[in-house]
């Protein structure tokens, strides 16, 4: 045994950075929803980015350590991290002995946060990914979120000790009032000009999961007669029923789907929107794709670990 759960959190599960290359037989992508803090907690760890991480909602677990090991935790801010009687920061490489307990808090700000290991979570492989997709049961540990009293398994994949990597800047500030869009290919069915859309706030609603981020409030105006017939849809497509309020489609999201694709979500900010907390307001940002580019070009300057993806 290595690690075992005291506390569990709202929803905290197993994941990795996802299932490529499966949409076209019906399976959806999963993997962790803000994938570049993921990613981020990984190379603190000098680790594959791959690697299995703990996906934390809202709160956190509290787990009890039964050997020396390194964590890293990133993405949303928590209130607190304790290790013993101990503060702990985010984003730093932490040292948890024998015997330690670490804790974590409600998040302050923000959804999602992560926590990574320097030795890899033993978990279900399905389809090259150990990726929990929770309304099949695949992956993870038995399919489910983490459980109290669980003994969480892991295999060491590399003999030096883990030293950190102290160059990569972490204290950026996750911004989600803003996300930008192009094009999708029912656009024009969308009867606003880019000036308006620029004017629009969404709230996010409390009825959005790992499948989707629903919206409620200010409606868009869209002429659809709802005779579409189902098409491709991806993580970051931007679907908006009869009812005018816009579903962004996350990370567990189906493969196929009947409403109209009116955005995608640009790759450079597809991070941000498994950090759009409920209640909370944004607006999309419509750009061309060549912008688009130029923005995914940026983000892989400051993080150059995210160049393979």
């Amino acid at each position: 045994m290595t690690i075992q759960v005291l506390e569990t959190g709202l929803q905290t599960t197993v994941q990795d950075l996802g299932r490529m290359g499966s949409r076209h037989i019906g399976i959806p992508q999963s993997g962790s929803f803000d994938y570049l803090s993921a990613a981020k907690a990984n190379a603190i760890l000098n680790r594959p980015i791959n690697s299995p991480v703990l996906e934390c909602t809202m709160t956190g677990p509290s787990l009890k350590f039964m050997k020396d090991m390194q964590v890293c935790i990133t993405g949303a801010k928590v209130n607190q991290i304790t290790i013993d009687d101990s503060s702990a920061d985010q984003d730093t490489l932490l040292h948890l002995n024998k015997g330690s307990i670490l804790s974590t808090d409600l998040v302050k700000e923000n959804l999602r946060f992560y926590i990574a290991f320097s030795e890899s979570i033993q978990a279900t492989q399905f389809l090259n990914s150990v990726s929990t997709y929770l309304p099949a049961k695949l992956g993870g540990l038995n399919g489910t979120t983490i459980q109290k009293d669980q003994i969480i398994d892991f295999k060491k994949t590399q003999s030096e000790e883990c030293v950190g990597d102290s160059s990569i800047h972490m204290g950026k500030k996750i911004l989600t009032s803003t996300i930008r869009v192009v094009e999708g290919p029912e656009f024009h069915l969308l009867d606003m000009t880019s000036s308006e859309l620029d004017d629009h706030d969404f709230v996010v609603s409390n009825d959005s999961n790992r499948m989707g981020v629903r919206t409620v409030g200010n409606q868009m105006s869209i002429n659809d007669k709802g005779s579409m017939i189902s098409k491709p849809i991806y993580p970051g497509t931007v679907q908006c029923p009869q009812d005018g309020l816009p579903i962004i489609l996350g990370t567990d999201a189906q493969t196929l789907g009947g409403y109209p694709r009116i955005f995608q979500v640009i790759k450079a900010d597809r991070h941000l929107i498994g950090q759009l907390r409920p209640n909370t307001n944004f607006r999309f940002k419509l750009a061309s794709i060549s912008k688009a580019i130029d923005a995914w070009e940026v983000l892989k300057k400051d993080y150059p670990f995210i160049c393979e993806l």
